[in-house]
């Protein structure tokens, strides 16, 4: 497996270099993008680069890599780098889906990734801010196949009011897939209007030229005195261990 590293590199703000560490699964690697190659990092070769003005590599240009260049790896990034190292599972926590507000990223390269990989992901949730019945109608549109691991609530780190057909599993390949478990609805924020001020937040910052996702976790992480942070790291920390013990999936 590979961990994706947007996350943990600038979208966790509170979680300490120390902590990441200390409860990291030691055999699960994150992949990044160093000088210009696919490197895969323990958790603490990984720490010393967190926090850098990086891109975030997408599954589009893992597949055209710059000389020289650095960069984190999303969770299509990560299916990419996956898939050129002949390797079965990329880990996330947040995904990207549809979210035709933001102007340039409408359809976000994870729902693309996961109609054409034939790597599996385990994640999370689609993020609080994507608009859930057009995202998993993409999906079933173009026959991906997901898999709810847990019982499904809407929302990523929010409990958000929606009424969601997605229960059911779509006709589709298991040769890749997405795999879903849900941050417990009683660990959520239910503060809905910090979610509208954390989205017009990451506008503002989107339109002066920097990361939309990032600003808005940033924004959370301020917002909650550093627990938006950790019920993203306690998820992602969830999803590796769940996939180290179950890997007949």
């Amino acid at each position: 497996m590979i961990t994706e590293t947007c996350l943990i590199g600038h979208g966790i703000p509170s979680v300490s270099n120390d902590e990441l560490v200390e409860r990291w699964p030691l055999t699960a690697p994150l992949g990044m993008i160093l000088d210009g190659k696919i490197e895969l990092l323990s958790m603490e070769e990984f720490v010393p680069f967190r926090g850098h003005a990086w891109p975030r590599y997408d599954y589009f240009k893992v597949d055209n890599i710059p000389l020289g260049a650095n960069a984190y790896l999303t969770a299509s990034g990560t299916m990419k780098a996956a898939e050129l190292l002949g390797l079965r599972w990329a880990v996330s926590a947040g995904l990207g889906g549809i979210y035709p507000k933001l102007q340039g990223e409408s359809v976000c390269a994870d729902i693309y990734a996961l109609g054409n990989s034939p790597v599996k992901l385990m994640a999370t949730a689609f993020k609080d801010m994507m608009d859930y019945e057009a995202t998993f109608g993409q999906l079933r549109s173009q026959g991906s196949f997901w898999y709810f691991l847990e019982p499904f609530e809407p929302g990523y780190i929010f409990k958000i009011d929606a009424t969601i057909h997605a229960m059911g599993t779509p006709i589709g390949t298991r040769k890749g897939g997405l795999f879903l478990r849900c941050i417990p609805e009683e660990k959520r924020i239910h503060n809905l209007e910090l979610l509208a001020r954390g989205i017009d937040y990451g506008h503002e910052m989107h339109e002066a030229g920097q990361h939309f996702h990032p600003a808005v976790n940033g924004f959370f992480d301020r917002e909650t005195n550093g627990y938006s942070s950790l019920i993203q790291f306690e998820a992602i920390v969830s999803n590796v261990e769940f996939l180290l013990q179950n890997s007949h999936l």
